[in-house]
């Protein structure tokens, strides 16, 4: 391809510039702008707090390079970031550096020589360096012939035996010196950098300055908690072969986050690390239409949540951990892999440096009855009684209202997002405690209903009395935005004499409960469910 790099924009009076009001810059649940928005149809952008005149100088303020349609940004390392590989300019001697595979190691007029002969893979590696998983990193070297009749070349790798050498750097046949780069993702705690020939080298060969530093797509953009909402227009037929809209990646296939169209007219979204697959959403073909614009919604914490929306509200996700990848490239409209490239056309995109969930995903914060016990618990009853409905819980058992506001100030990625709040068994119940901390969850998420609390004969008295009074605040605070459940689980009680004292104690019935007297049957847990999904569908959540 033809590439060109748009780089000039930056030195010209006026690339930075206010267009409007920058009203048109989208925003996240919480209200926080991208960090970089690129407007691809009315020509326009937006990176770290400026607005830029034209698309192309918003690029250029990230390094980014334009092909056609398509975009990249990457490989960016800050000039504070510090140097993680110790001794790469050998000024303590052969110091950590190790030979393997019968290499022999010396350090001559400040460079690494290795030599040997007949050798297979001869290496000499350098000491561990500390790295993170879900992070990326560029490492570089110098490197030449001596009197070696094998090229030579050098490369990082998490195994201290230095083998396979997946992310191998250029080979350098010359005796001049090659300074050469290589991005990579943390795929584990340790990685080294390490000099190598193939075969021989029979001879010597030279190696210095090497050198590891973390890399980012660009300053204020890295993995691995990120949001990416992408307009586009599909192409008008189906391409031949994955025609790639959206790729964060670790400049391979090994880690990546990816979004591409496929032949069968289904789009895939998956997150890839340490080359193992961790998470696959599929979107059906039947919800992709051809020659039509769609909005794609990508959001990752980094660690327990990877959702996706396709025009808002079909939804995709999962609530469990994976392994995040470690991504330093974005490209849009293309991947690593020629021949991938959107054939269709990309209309905007917003980068968030953070997750920025899809609004239509439902957040349930509550106690044990949020997080679940015997099996049975709010989020998973409302996607059994919500088909369509896309669920995360932050759900801690035997917590009070204090720990449950502390989780949703730690979650800013999901103020965006509906939330159903239950605290169901009402520990430590206190409306005058307790106020402030649901008024506070009420500012933060401005989509909410609250769900009372339950009263059992085993909560006793004094905090049958207490959840009382608190309901009742809910109920005269928030009116449609309060869900008294008592009525619901009344309704499922039993002729039982058990049942009918205490349904006229107005408490819920025990036929509801587990055995443990204090949490939901399955059976109860879903009927609640749908009331509640019954009333989101009328506050239009």
């Amino acid at each position: 391809m033809n590439e060109f790099k748009i780089g000039l924009g930056l030195a010209l009076p006026g690339a930075s510039v206010s267009v409007g009001n920058s009203s048109w810059v989208p925003r996240d649940g919480s209200g926080n702008r991208p960090i970089l928005y690129l407007d691809l149809a009315k020509n326009r952008g937006w990176y770290d707090g400026q607005a830029f005149a034209t698309e192309a100088l918003a690029l250029a303020a990230v390094d980014g390079v334009a092909s056609g349609g398509t975009r990249r940004i990457g490989d960016y390392v800050a000039p504070e970031a510090p140097e993680l590989l110790a001794n790469g300019d050998f000024a303590a001697g052969i110091g950590d550096w190790t030979a393997l595979n019968g290499a022999t190691a010396a350090i001559v007029a400040g460079q690494l020589e290795m030599s040997g002969t007949g050798l297979t893979n001869a290496t000499v590696r350098s000491a561990s360096v500390a790295t993170q998983q879900g992070k990326a990193y560029r490492a570089k070297a110098t490197y030449r012939k001596g009197t070696a009749s094998s090229s030579v070349f050098a490369f990082p790798s998490r195994s201290p035996a230095m083998s396979p050498p997946g992310n191998g750097m250029s080979a350098n046949a010359t005796t001049s010196p090659l300074v050469a780069t290589r991005t990579f993702a943390g795929e584990g705690t340790t990685h080294y950098l390490g000099l190598r020939t193939a075969s021989g080298p029979n001879g010597t060969v030279y190696g210095d300055d090497f050198s590891i530093r973390e890399a980012l797509a660009f300053r204020g953009f890295s993995t691995p908690a990120f949001a990416a909402v992408i307009t586009f227009r599909t192409p008008a037929t189906l391409p031949a072969s994955a025609g790639v809209l959206f790729s964060f990646d670790d400049d391979g296939a090994r880690n990546r986050y990816r979004a591409a169209l496929n032949p069968d007219g289904t789009i895939t979204v998956v997150a890839d690390a340490n080359g193992v697959n961790q998470i696959n959403h599929v979107i059906a073909a039947g919800l992709v239409t051809l020659d039509a614009e769609h909005r794609l919604h990508i959001s990752s914490d980094g660690a327990a949540r990877y959702l996706v929306a396709l025009d808002d509200v079909n939804l995709y996700g999962q609530d469990a951990a994976f392994t995040p990848a470690g991504a330093c490239w974005v490209r849009l409209g293309a991947s690593p892999t020629p021949g991938e490239e959107w054939t269709g056309e990309i209309l905007s995109v917003a980068l968030f440096a953070h997750e920025y969930a899809p609004p239509r995903v439902l957040w349930t914060v509550g106690d044990s009855y949020v997080s679940g016990t015997g099996g049975v618990a709010l989020a998973a009853a409302v996607k059994t009684t919500g088909a369509s409905r896309q669920v995360v819980s932050t759900g801690i058992g035997g917590s009070d209202l204090a720990a449950q506001l502390a989780a949703m100030l730690a979650a800013p990625g999901l103020h965006g997002c509906g939330l159903v709040h239950w605290d169901g068994d009402a520990n430590g119940a206190s409306l005058a405690a307790d106020q402030a901390a649901v008024e506070q969850m009420a500012s933060l998420v401005s989509r909410h209903i609250f769900i009372g609390s339950g009263r059992r004969t085993n909560s006793g008295t004094d905090k049958i009395a207490a959840t009382h009074q608190r309901n009742d605040w809910l109920a005269l605070r928030f009116g449609d935005r309060y869900f008294d459940p008592h009525p619901t689980l009344q309704g499922l009680a039993t002729g039982s004499a058990e049942d009918i004292a205490e349904v006229a104690a107005g408490l819920i019935p025990p036929s509801c409960l587990q055995a443990d007297g204090t949490h939901l049957t399955l059976a109860a847990m879903n009927a609640v469910a749908a009331a509640i999904v019954e009333r989101l569908d009328a506050l239009g959540f």
